[in-house]
């Protein structure tokens, strides 16, 4: 199963129309319909009922439909997240002072120069 089955299987659930669910994920009708088949040959279940105009999700489609949801959405958030790591937005920043070097009175302006200089993560 790929995410792009996912993301086309959501369209589909919320648009509850290939034709239209097609048109906002930009793709054509026949491969979007081609995919929703082998996803549901994949899981070995019928997600939609195939209606003369449209589809109707069936009952493990609808429960289907709130995972794929949330799978996506913590793709996404996975993501944001790695990229804010590798942006230097976020992550540990561990400082170490040597006693017999450091002067105490030049911590506190280490201190807020670090502060300015670091991005909240």
């Amino acid at each position: 199963m790929e995410l792009r089955h996912l993301r086309y299987f959501v369209a589909v659930g919320e648009e509850q129309h290939f034709g239209r669910a097609a048109a906002r994920l930009r793709v054509a009708q026949p491969p979007l319909s081609r995919q929703i088949q082998d996803l549901e040959r994949e899981i070995g279940f019928s997600l939609f009922d195939r209606l003369p105009r449209g589809v109707r999700l069936s009952a493990a489609g609808s429960l289907f439909l709130n995972d794929a949801r949330r799978i996506l959405q913590d793709v996404e958030d996975a993501k944001r997240r790695a990229e804010r790591v590798a942006l230097g937005k976020a992550g540990t920043l561990r400082i170490g002072i040597a006693t017999a070097v450091s002067c105490i009175r030049s911590k506190p302006s280490c201190q807020a120069a670090s502060m300015l200089a670091l991005p909240r993560a």
